[in-house]
């Protein structure tokens, strides 16, 4: 379920960060990269760059689903 909730996300915006995921459902980032990670392993979503991320100050991969 939660799985399914993450890459609709991802679909909807065409490209995500975890960050970007965590903001729109209103959930701590714990609870998106696992998620994130279960649906790179079913080959649902792949890495498609990166993005600097001001609030952190970090680069950060973008997923794109597949």
């Amino acid at each position: 379920m939660k799985q399914q909730t993450v890459y609709g996300v991802i679909k909807s915006k065409g490209k995500a960060t975890n960050r970007m995921i965590a903001k729109h459902l209103g959930w701590d980032i714990n609870r998106v990269t696992g998620r994130v990670t279960e649906l790179v392993n079913l080959g649902l979503v792949d890495a498609e760059g990166t993005h600097y991320d001001n609030e952190t100050n970090r680069t950060v991969t973008l997923w794109k689903a597949l």
